[in-house]
């Protein structure tokens, strides 16, 4: 649940990542660089090795992001991959399959974000909302990571 306290924390987020100027691009770039940072520190060590060797290619993906904007057949690819792997863990491994669904929103694109019409003028609340679901406490870390990147290109 979330309490007006982080809602708030996560609007001034929001304003920033606008006056930066950053495009859906670039935060969808740093919300992939902060999954493999997560990786890369051992905080999903509860999800099997091999497993998460296996997101980590279309993490990458969703660094690089030049495939994902340019190429809709590769996007679509990498996305039904994605559910698949999703679907087969979801009863057994939920926590995996939740971290698959956090993936999967590195293979949005601006334009799909624009057609799905939120409301929100970036998608920062949606990807950690969707992250908190497997690290509820990571907020702070999550906050943290966001705004360093304001200072620094990545």
């Amino acid at each position: 649940m979330i309490d007006s306290h982080e809602s708030e924390k996560f609007d001034l987020l929001e304003n920033e990542l606008l006056a930066a100027n950053l495009s859906f691009d670039e935060i969808t770039r740093r919300y992939a660089n902060f999954l493999l940072h997560l990786i890369g520190l051992g905080v999903f060590d509860f999800i099997d090795r091999s497993k998460l060797d296996e997101l980590v290619p279309f993490i990458k993906e969703g660094v690089s992001r030049d495939r994902i904007e340019s190429d809709e057949d590769f996007r679509k690819k990498c996305s039904i991959e994605l559910w698949g792997m999703e679907k087969q863990n979801r009863n057994h491994d939920d926590r995996f399959a939740e971290l698959v669904r956090c993936v999967l929103f590195c293979f949005e694109t601006e334009r799909r974000w624009e057609e799905e019409g939120t409301g929100d003028a970036t998608p920062i609340f949606l990807y950690y909302l969707i992250l908190k679901k497997i690290l509820p406490d990571i907020a702070d870390e999550f906050l943290g990571y966001f705004r360093r990147g304001l200072f620094k290109s990545e």
